[in-house]
């Protein structure tokens, strides 16, 4: 069903509220869960995140009521283009994934055991440390694979109906060998929460698309399968600490020193003291963000040049351009040294733009942040734009990143992804505003 520009559809507004719940709840975690934390500057991060939220809200509004630009004149949409990315990136997507796994197995770095997970992620980051050495060629292929395999993923997911059966089978290969390769071979949960990411956007794309409100079964549905995501998420962390010999009754002792478990919280009480302590674990994923948020606002640091802003960036201009290495002087390196909560850990994301933009700075970049989400949200649903289904797809994926980190810029791969995609998007995406004939 296709929209005119007057008829606002229905769940116009509907990531905006999701987004709004999201980050609300996240942040009652952060006051209220498990997890305690010392010395956590409240007030700094109820009203920031008070103002980042009201800011985004009227970013998204506006983003909303502004009428999309159509083609310029003489300038006609094709899929061409689009059915060439997609089985281009499809098959490159699919080489990386085959010389990685083969790579890894030859070099005895592939886990077939799901009960070593644990051990196998801690193995992968012995002896690492930031911006020292050279990156391998496994790194650097898999960091240039990634803009492919997003491409690949996003679109085989939201034509999948309309593919050819080789195409179809092929993007079913590249989702399971995606996440067995990742999770299972490499001990690592990313990729499963990328991969639950994608699908959630595409089918809220699809949604909206075909314009009616979310049903109770829907609702229901979803419900159901955010707690199965829950419970592999849990079992994931329960490796890693099972392998670091980490319990409830010597967490406190092995944990930072400015967080401790409360064990009278009622999780404990609902779910006992094993999994009580792994959803506890699980919580402060969602929320430990906000303590490095609070205890960043009260740090001294200097301006990073705009480069403060990704760890990635920050690293190519000092390794390529010869530029002073900045990242030290960023709030989230700053937080580790006056502060004990190391760069390691999370700030969320707000904390790692605020070294180029300063807080209130930061607040309105995100008000800009959700216009250009409601923007490429109403390109996808009204014309069902490629292009804008990437961009929100990606945009999603940072939103969700939000209470963690900087997502989408921090790694070398998430920073060409998105150079990539914002490169397709502002090249190709207006000649899409149009009905299909």
């Amino acid at each position: 069903m296709r929209h005119s520009q007057s008829a606002t559809p229905v769940l116009a507004y509907t990531p905006l509220k999701l987004l709004i719940v999201y980050l609300t709840f996240t942040l009652l975690i952060a006051l209220f869960g498990p997890t305690i934390y010392f010395n956590f500057p409240v007030q700094n991060v109820v009203i920031f995140m008070f103002l980042v939220m009201a800011v985004m809200t009227f970013g998204f509004i506006n983003g909303v009521r502004m009428p999309l630009k159509g083609p310029k004149s003489g300038v006609k949409s094709g899929g061409v283009s689009v059915k060439k990315i997609f089985r281009v990136s499809l098959a490159i997507a699919l080489l990386v994934l085959v010389f990685l796994t083969f790579n890894a197995y030859l070099s005895n770095n592939l886990n077939t055991d799901i009960t070593e997970m644990g051990s196998t992620y801690l193995d992968s980051y012995s002896g690492y440390e930031r911006n020292s050495g050279t990156y391998d060629a496994d790194f650097l292929i898999y960091s240039f694979s990634l803009p492919f395999n997003f491409i690949a993923t996003i679109w085989g997911l939201y034509y999948f109906s309309s593919l050819t059966r080789l195409e179809k089978n092929l993007v079913i290969l590249l989702l399971i060998w995606t996440i067995v390769y990742y999770v299972l071979g490499s001990g690592k949960q990313k990729q499963l929460a990328d991969t639950a990411i994608y699908i959630i956007s595409i089918m809220a794309v699809k949604k909206g698309v075909n314009n009616k409100s979310i049903s109770i079964s829907s609702i229901i549905s979803s419900i159901i399968a955010g707690l199965m995501l829950t419970m592999a998420f849990m079992f994931i962390l329960s490796q890693r600490y099972a392998a670091l010999a980490v319990d409830l009754f010597n967490y406190n002792q092995k944990s930072a020193n400015n967080i401790t478990i409360n064990i009278d919280h009622p999780v404990f009480a609902i779910f006992g003291p094993d999994m009580g302590l792994t959803m506890s674990i699980f919580l402060s994923y969602l929320s430990q963000g906000y303590y490095g948020l609070g205890l960043a606002t009260t740090v001294n640091h200097s301006w990073t040049y705009f480069l403060g802003f990704s760890y990635s960036l920050s690293v190519i201009a000092n390794r390529i351009l010869g530029v002073e290495w900045v990242w030290p002087d960023t709030l989230v390196y700053q937080a580790g040294v006056q502060r004990d909560w190391g760069e390691n850990r999370w700030h969320t994301v707000f904390t790692h733009f605020a070294s180029d933009f300063t807080f209130p700075g930061t607040i309105l970049l995100f008000g800009f942040f959700a216009y250009l989400y409601a923007r490429v949200w109403m390109s996808a649903i009204r014309y069902q734009n490629p292009y804008a289904i990437l961009m929100f797809s990606l945009l999603t994926l940072g939103a969700f990143f939000i209470p963690a980190n900087n997502q989408l810029l921090h790694t070398p791969g998430g920073l060409i992804t998105v150079v990539i995609v914002s490169i397709l998007y502002l090249k190709n995406a207006r000649a899409y505003n149009e009905r299909s004939s």
